[in-house]
């Protein structure tokens, strides 16, 4: 194995290696995806704890997803310059720092501060994950650790809210960055022992303006969607931060285009299978994302649930997502073979369709020799062109005096 760091990622061909990568990239993408909706269960009790307004409680919770969307791309970027080792170690250092210092904060500051330290440092380690992935398996195995991968991005939202509920109810919410702490130590010892480094070598500048561009478009949407509810969709700032998103993204998208090396080459949204995924990944995460935010405060202010039962109550919802997930990639595979036997013709062959054009062939000729012409068997040869143009052009010039042959 190179060891090279600038040298790109090699493939492990170690399956006991391959298994220990994979946990310890799906621990720290856990760490992260736990913190996202961690604090629903302890809305209550953050109100309590600072004198804050239901809004600046949101804001607890939303500046670490804000932060982390808007430092996505640019960081994963930066992670395939860099080394993706070295970046997911520095994010796991910076994620498990503000961890730390938002169970111990003591104002709401502090709290807004640590948490939008903590989406910088999930920004460097979520890319880097997957990354990591995609660097060291094989193309054979390289689908199931992806689906691995999505199922604790899905699922590990729901198992993280289930261990914070518990450690609220058991002890306080200041408990809940325990969990991530704890994560992030294991990751990074992980992450020494079994993970390489890899990276891409550019001859391209880093895209500045793209990155600025994409940030500010991710945080004037946020902002819309965030203060709508609260000051009013048609209040000048709800609009000021709807039109500064939707004009950031347009120049985003315009500024893409004419690069040669883009942050996010959006030309590959034309696939339909990457346009479609996208769309569904959209879809699901962010009805996930709404289901947490309407039913927890309904379950425990209106139900009087407590933090531990409301999260029972989404169990389910998790546990099938993971399942389904290991699911899905025998699934598709059965689906593309079933699709290319039903439309692979029997025996092997091509059918000939329509008129019988090819070759050279007179249209006069009966549609027995067409077939055969289509099929290679006339000329000796079967599956050769060659023979089959030069013995029907001879016999059309032969038999058609207006016939002129055509030059190879």
């Amino acid at each position: 194995m190179s060891t090279n760091p600038g040298a790109p990622g090699p493939t492990i061909h170690d399956p006991r290696q391959r298994r220990t990568i994979l946990a310890g990239v799906c621990i720290a993408l856990m760490a992260v995806i736990a913190s996202v909706s961690g604090l629903n269960v302890a809305q209550s009790e953050l109100t309590v704890a600072f004198d804050a307004s239901q809004t600046e409680v949101l804001w607890f919770i939303n500046i670490y997803t804000l932060s982390l969307a808007a430092l996505l791309l640019p960081l994963g970027a930066m992670g395939d310059r860099w080394g993706r080792r070295p970046v997911l170690l520095a994010g796991l250092v910076v994620f498990g720092a503000a961890s730390a210092a938002a169970g111990l904060a003591t104002s709401s500051g502090i709290m807004l501060a640590a948490r939008f330290l903590s989406g910088v440092g999930a920004a460097m380690i979520m890319p880097a994950t997957l990354a990591v992935i995609t660097s060291t398996f094989p193309d054979e195995e390289r689908s199931k650790a992806i689906g691995v991968w999505t199922g604790v991005a899905g699922g590990g939202g729901i198992l993280g809210m289930y261990l914070s509920a518990v450690l609220v109810d058991l002890a306080s919410w200041r408990w809940l960055f325990v969990l991530p702490v704890v994560l992030v130590v294991v990751a990074i010892v992980m992450a020494l022992r079994s993970v390489p480094n890899s990276r891409e070598a550019s001859g391209h500048g880093f895209d500045a303006i793209g990155s600025v561009s994409s940030a500010v478009a991710v945080v004037g949407l946020v902002f819309f969607l965030h203060e709508g509810p609260e000051r009013g969709w048609t209040a000048p700032a709800t609009l000021l931060g709807l039109v500064v998103g939707l004009v950031a993204a347009v120049g985003f998208v315009a500024w893409e285009l004419r690069r040669q090396a883009p942050l996010l080459d959006v030309r590959l949204f034309r696939e339909r299978g990457l346009a479609s995924g996208s769309v569904s990944l959209l879809t699901v995460f962010g009805v996930q994302a709404g289901i947490f935010v309407v039913l927890f405060p309904y379950f425990q202010a209106v139900l009087g649930w407590s933090g531990l039962r409301s999260t029972l109550a989404l169990m389910p919802m998790a546990l099938l997502m993971m399942f389904a997930s290991g699911l899905a990639p025998q699934v598709a595979a059965r689906r593309s073979a079933g699709r290319r036997r039903r439309h692979r013709p029997r025996g092997g062959r091509q059918r000939p369709r329509g008129r019988c054009r090819d070759a050279g062939a007179d249209p006069g000729r009966p549609r027995v020799f067409c077939r055969r012409v289509a099929a290679g068997h006339v000329g000796g040869r079967s599956g050769h062109g060659g023979p089959v143009r030069v013995r029907s052009r001879a016999r059309s010039a032969a038999t058609n005096p207006g016939f002129r042959q055509r030059q190879p």
